[in-house]
């Protein structure tokens, strides 16, 4: 479970920026969109929440800085002596280029709360610490300051010996766990079991990743059929064929990236082939033949509409999440989606008879429909908002603007009163 993320200095993000998943108090209403834990005793969490903004104001940035975290603290350990580190910072204020950027996360793992937090240039890791609430009470794993002093309350001639061992561009958390040191591990694990980030346009390893799903178990295949129907495709089957494909039998064209593909994934999973494999997949609807009997008809999945190969693409990975208690962070969930396809997802994580894992949905939209007090509750609705004057990127949550329960946000939002809106000055291009 995720319970609070925050970035500073990152891309379109100069000052800290702070998304939380924890409920307010304040509000009674649709409580099934709000859930319990064990690990904090007076605060419950969110099942779900939407961040809406005009275009270029940092939503994506947002989820691409979750998205990186989560791919360093994966991927550090790999990194060489002198490897440049992924420093991007806000570049429209000289002061920011010198500043390290800064992410700090705290999420729940197997019942137990973990506070995660770094801050890195180009060049080197600066602070790196790691802390844990057993008994609900704050408790150091490590502390890393200046890149190299390090701090150890537990296990300190292990820990001493890994952190000899960890270079200036690596990550703590990373190498502990390669060195299989087991309070690491399990906030490791957190990152590679329970947090799913997708982007907004689709991608063929999300279809691959269903189709998958799908053949693994008959259960998984029968619930996405089901939600495929639900959503009124005319799908009722799907099935897969899968061929082997070396990169000279792509274009030459692509031949290059195809190559470089396979380089990475030969290093990150430590696999030897130099193949690829095509999965071509398959989907049925029910036709008639000349003599107006009803017939099986194949397609190939590409043959779908942008709005079905979109849904295909999400709903295994919605599926996964709720039955193994994932969070999963979409960016711009409503593309190519209806609008009652938005619902229908949504839904899925707000219900408490569908979402019995404790399962987190957050994702990013320009859906302004979605702005209704019978779907979300305000603490569930942000907004990312681009500051005119030092062109950086803001967010807040409703929750922090009085708003009655039978108040109209939509017609509020789009008068600019929660901000988060395009201003657009002049209408008229040719004069």
């Amino acid at each position: 479970m995720l319970v609070e993320f925050k970035v500073e200095n990152f891309k379109s993000i100069s000052n800290q920026v702070c998304f939380s998943m924890i409920s307010s108090k304040y509000y009674k209403n649709l409580n099934n969109n709000i859930f319990q834990t064990k690990s904090l005793e007076k605060e419950n969490l969110l099942r779900s929440s939407i961040i809406l903004g005009a275009n270029a104001t940092g939503k994506t940035n947002l989820i691409v800085a979750l998205g990186l975290l989560t791919s360093m603290v994966q991927n550090s350990h790999l990194y060489q002596e002198g490897n440049k580190l992924p420093f991007d910072p806000f570049r429209l204020d000289e002061e920011y280029i010198l500043k390290p950027t800064k992410f700090s996360i705290i999420f729940i793992y197997k019942d137990i709360m973990y506070d995660y937090s770094l801050s890195y240039n180009e060049k080197k890791i600066i602070e790196e610490k790691l802390y844990y609430y057993p008994q609900r009470r704050k408790s150091i794993i490590f502390e890393r300051t200046n890149t190299n002093n390090y701090k150890f309350t537990k296990d300190q001639v292990q820990q001493k010996f890994i952190s000899k061992r960890t270079l200036d561009n690596v990550l703590y958390l990373s190498m502990a766990t390669k060195e299989k040191y087991s309070k690491t591990t399990e906030a490791f694990k957190w990152f590679i079991e329970k947090l799913r980030v997708i982007g907004p346009a689709d991608h063929p390893s999300l279809e691959d990743f269903t189709m998958n799903l799908a053949e693994k178990d008959i259960r998984y295949k029968e619930l996405i059929l089901r939600s495929l129907i639900i959503s009124d495709f005319g799908i009722h089957n799907i099935t897969s064929s899968k061929t082997k494909m070396k990169p000279e039998d792509f274009p030459i064209e692509i031949k290059d990236k195809i190559i470089e593909f396979i380089n990475f994934q030969k290093k990150i999973n430590k696999i030897s082939s130099d193949e690829i494999t095509n999965i071509l997949i398959n989907t049925y609807h029910w036709g008639k033949d000349k003599n107006n009997k009803k017939i099986e008809v194949k397609f190939n999945l590409q043959e779908e509409s942008e709005g079905t190969k979109r849904m295909f693409s999400l709903i295994g990975p919605w599926i996964d999440a709720l039955d193994n208690g994932r969070i999963i962070v979409a960016d711009e969930l409503d593309t190519k989606l209806h609008h009652n396809l938005q619902l229908f997802l949504i839904d899925l994580f707000n219900n408490p008879q569908q979402n019995t894992k404790q399962s987190q949905l957050i994702f990013t939209s320009h859906n302004i429909n979605l702005l209704d007090q019978d779907i979300f509750r305000r603490d569930q609705i942000w907004f990312m908002s681009k500051n005119t004057k030092a062109e950086n990127s803001e967010l807040f949550s409703l929750a922090e603007f009085k708003v009655r329960k039978d108040k109209d946000i939509i017609n509020a939002y789009l008068s600019g009163k929660y901000g988060a809106i395009p201003f657009i000055k002049d209408r008229k291009v040719f004069q």
